[in-house]
C-alpha cells in the first residue's frame, strides 16, 4: 500500500513539475520575443521619423533617404523570416523568426470622421509608413509563441518637401 501510494505521489509530481517547467520556458520565450519587438520598433521608429525622402516602395521593402543623406533601406525576407536593416552598404538583422511582415504608405491627411489615413498614390506624398508584423518561436519542438503583431504609423517629421 505504502509503495502504491509514493508511486502515485511521485507521479504526480513528475507530471505537475514537467508542465510547470513548460509553462516557464513559454513565458520567458514569450518576454524574450515581445522584447526583441519592441527594441525593432523602437529603432525602425527613430530613424525612420528622420528621413527625408523615400526612394522606393513595396510591400516588404523600404529604402529612404536618411538625414545624413545616406541610404537606409529594411527589407523582409518572407523565405528566412528576416527583417533586415541596411545603411550605408552595412545590414542588420532586427528582427528573427518573422512569420508576418508588411509596409504600407499613407498621406498625413486622416479621412473624414474617420482614423483612417489616405493611402499614399505615389512616393512623392508619403508622410506616414505603417509597419504590421508578426513572429513566432517554437519551443520543445512546436510551434508555442506568437506575438500577436505589432503594427505603427510612423510620421516622417523632416520629409523633403517639393
Amino acid at each position: 500500500m505504502g509503495v502504491a501510494m509514493t508511486a502515485m505521489l511521485t507521479t504526480a509530481l513528475l507530471i505537475l513539475s514537467s508542465s510547470t517547467g513548460r509553462s516557464l520556458a513559454e513565458m520567458v520565450n514569450y518576454v524574450d520575443l515581445d522584447h526583441y519587438n519592441r527594441l525593432a520598433l523602437d529603432n525602425m521608429t527613430r530613424e525612420l521619423r528622420q528621413v527625408r525622402d523615400l526612394t522606393s516602395y513595396s510591400i516588404i521593402s523600404v529604402t529612404c533617404t536618411d538625414k545624413d543623406g545616406l541610404d537606409l533601406n529594411y527589407t523582409y525576407s518572407p523565405v528566412n523570416r528576416t527583417l533586415t536593416r541596411t545603411k550605408n552598404g552595412r545590414a542588420t538583422v532586427l528582427l528573427e523568426q518573422c512569420d508576418r511582415f508588411n509596409f504600407a504608405i499613407y498621406q498625413r491627411t486622416p479621412l473624414a470622421k474617420k482614423y483612417d489615413l489616405i493611402p499614399a498614390s505615389s512616393l512623392a506624398n508619403c508622410k506616414v509608413i505603417a509597419v504590421s508584423w508578426s513572429c513566432s518561436r517554437t519551443l520543445f519542438g512546436r510551434k508555442v509563441n506568437t506575438e500577436q503583431g505589432q503594427t505603427a504609423k510612423i510620421v516622417v517629421r523632416n520629409k523633403k518637401e517639393l
